[in-house]
């Protein structure tokens, strides 16, 4: 295991998922206000400051090898420059939205999962558009998402203690609560035909079967 420290002035920048773009950068946030890129075979780390201060947070990178961040407490979306490292801000249409994490679907349609106002929300780059649904019940805290081979839309809510599955063409929601409370799972992925998150709150990981297994 190598271990890449960040700059001595960036000690606390509290980092958070990170992508890997096609040309093997590893990009990554500091909820601390920053942002960065890292060659894994030179050492080489470049840090830049967040536009807005504190809240970098989620990552992703779509299928054309665009690098997006979102913002917690930036209440923002925004693009990476890979070759400048510049970024271009992007204003969801909820104030106060609270964008946690950001996820990629197979078109490039960015997937925002909203902590404040209990949405997910997608973007369209290609065209600039948005549109935004609120998760079932009462007062729902969205914090991950993940979107699957599929273009299925998954995201956690710590006030349901579920994992929630949206599908885009039908705008509906299915719940999968744990079995255990507490659960608060922060980060989702997975592979064909399960979806996986960790339970922060219990220590353990979960999968979702959305096929039967051969």
């Amino acid at each position: 295991m190598t271990a890449f420290p960040p700059p001595e002035k960036e000690t606390y920048a509290h980092p958070h998922p990170a992508v890997v773009d096609k040309s093997g950068t590893y990009w990554f946030t500091g909820q601390s206000g920053i942002y960065g890129r890292l060659d894994p075979k030179s050492g080489d780390m470049t840090v830049f400051k967040a536009p807005r201060g504190r809240g970098a947070y989620g990552m992703t990178i779509t299928p054309k090898g665009d690098v997006w961040y979102a913002s917690l407490a930036g209440n923002h979306i925004a693009k990476i420059d890979p070759a400048s490292g510049n970024v271009t801000v992007v204003e969801p249409p909820t104030p106060n939205q609270g964008a946690r994490r950001v996820w990629s679907d197979s078109r490039g349609r960015l997937w925002v999962s909203e902590w404040n106002s209990g949405n997910v929300s997608v973007h369209d780059p290609a065209d600039g558009s948005w549109r935004a649904w609120r998760l079932p019940g009462v007062n729902p805290r969205t914090y991950s998402v993940y979107v699957d081979d599929k273009d299925k839309v998954w995201l956690t809510d710590f006030s349901a203690n579920a994992i929630v599955r949206f599908d885009p063409l039908t705008e509906k929601f299915n719940a999968f609560p744990s079995d255990r409370p507490g659960a608060n799972v922060r980060q989702m992925n997975g592979r064909p035909g399960e979806a996986w998150g960790g339970e922060s709150g219990t220590d353990r990981l979960v999968a979702i079967q959305t096929v039967a297994p051969a």
